[in-house]
């Protein structure tokens, strides 16, 4: 069950056993996506029939003209946060070459039965900060790869510590503790401080030249989303929910929203997006919040759900992966199939595509590009929704007897190049332009963690706690 447990989309299911008659053990295999459909399984999908492992009913079909226009690549000398800048929206990033290992090194320990790796790195002033399994934030010199400092972060009680508590047996070790089932993690650096939590119950500062502490604030339940710094603020979402609102100078919590709980969820790290003073949050329970940065007053909410999910992951709303904020639009993607763009300012939506994906959708010029959660990468006109090429990866390492599902994260845009990193260790090279395979080459180790890219260099976080550059 390790390798399981080590999945991108492996749900903390507190509340969803509700398949009567049937074991734990059981109800996670159903639920997982990518634990394979043996030859006992009545559950398992005829081998000569491809049946999407949502199960939302419809499918996407191409309506545009084929190709992708892209507007000029730029050099971004930075990636402060989990999903580059606070509105999400990278454009088009450059990197010139080849995209060759420039260096390896170990960053502390990897994914395990009661920890798993899921935060993006973050870079700022030649400098890569990571956060490892057992809570070690070390920042690595982006062009060397050398070690500059290595801090681990510990709950220093029970009111800091827990994590998620799951309650399925075999999820962690026997014993307890304030630092046990610590599943999320996330970090960002901005004004000379690195933001950092560990999927506890707290979130602390660090000074960026030498990681020492420099405030840490106690929320109630543990911290799942990554953190957002913006105007001084620092946002981060609980596991039930909770948008918190803190002070980057002091750590005090300004405001809190809570959402409605649903502890059904995915074990990723969205982040929230801010642009000037509006906070875009994605929550669990599949909703999509707009508030006022000052003060936390919703502005509109929207739910990304679907009744009657077909499947038992299906029935998952978990918005996965961050919104985008692209000039007056939001564009964001729930679990359960629903890809939409929204009015920022009215919540009004613009149009609706049925897609499900785990990673945020990356915008550029004119046009998404999204990882679906069935292994597809398509590419959308940001305008209308229409679907302008499809390309399928691959979803299983036995395609013929669909058993072992790949995990996929990304895409990532640079250099005209899209990147897409996979739990089978490949990194995948697409034409942006009209989505045909250029490349695949062999990263070594398991990847479940979307790439970042700064000042042309590519940085590539491995499940087994490795950070590699690419250029």
């Amino acid at each position: 069950m390790t390798s399981t447990l080590r999945i991108a989309v492996l749900a903390a299911l507190a509340g969803s056993f509700l398949l009567a008659g049937c074991s734990a053990g059981e109800q996670l295999s159903r639920l997982n996506p990518f634990s394979g459909g043996g030859r006992d399984d009545p559950n398992a999908p005829p081998r000569d029939q491809r049946v999407p492992v949502l199960g939302v009913g419809e499918s996407l079909e191409v309506s545009g003209d084929g190709r992708v226009n892209l507007p000029p690549a730029y050099v971004n000398d930075r990636w402060p946060q989990p999903d580059g800048f606070p509105t999400h929206s990278m454009q088009h990033t450059q990197a010139r070459g080849s995209l060759q290992r420039i260096w390896r090194v170990d960053i502390g320990a990897g994914s395990s039965r009661d920890r798993r790796i899921n935060a993006r790195p973050v870079v700022l002033d030649g400098t890569v900060y990571t956060v490892d399994g057992d809570g070690r934030v070390t920042a690595t010199n982006a062009e060397t790869g050398a070690r500059q400092w290595q801090v681990r972060l510990t709950a220093r009680d029970d009111a800091e510590g827990g994590g998620i508590s799951l309650p399925i047996p075999f999820i962690g070790r026997e014993g307890g503790g304030p630092d046990r089932y610590a599943f999320g993690a996330g970090i960002a650096v901005d004004g000379g401080r690195v933001y950092v939590h560990t999927g506890r119950r707290f979130l602390a500062a660090l000074n960026a030249s030498n990681g020492e502490e420099i405030w840490r604030e106690t929320a109630l339940t543990p911290l799942i989303a990554a953190p957002t710094v913006a105007d001084g603020r620092v946002y981060s979402i609980t596991h039930e929910n909770e948008l918190i609102a803190f002070d980057a100078s002091s750590g005090n919590i300004q405001w809190t929203h809570r959402a409605i709980a649903d502890s059904a969820r995915l074990l990723t790290a969205p982040s929230v997006a801010v642009l000037g003073d509006v906070v875009v949050a994605p929550f669990s329970s599949g909703e999509l919040i707009a508030l006022r940065a000052q003060n936390g007053t919703v502005l509109w909410s929207d739910s990304l759900t679907r009744a009657g999910g077909l499947t038992p992951m299906s029935s998952i709303n978990d918005i996965a992966g961050s919104p985008v904020i692209g000039g007056s639009e939001v564009y964001a993607l729930s679990h359960s199939g629903i890809m939409a763009s929204f009015d920022m300012r009215t919540g009004e939506r613009n149009w609706t595509q049925p897609a499900s994906a785990l990673h945020a959708p990356w915008l550029a010029g004119n046009y998404l590009f999204v990882l679906t959660s069935e292994a597809q990468l398509v590419a959308f006109e940001r305008q209308t929704g229409n679907v302008v090429w499809i390309t399928q990866l691959e979803a299983f390492r036995n395609e013929r007897r669909r058993r072992d599902r790949i995990a996929w994260a990304g895409p990532v845009l640079a250099g005209n190049r899209l990147l897409a990193a996979s739990s089978r260790g490949d990194l995948v090279i697409i034409n942006p332009a009209d989505g045909s395979v250029q490349e695949r080459r062999s990263l070594g180790d398991p990847v479940f963690i979307a790439p970042v890219i700064a000042n042309e260099t590519v940085y590539i976080v491995t499940d087994s706690g490795r950070l590699i550059a690419l250029r």
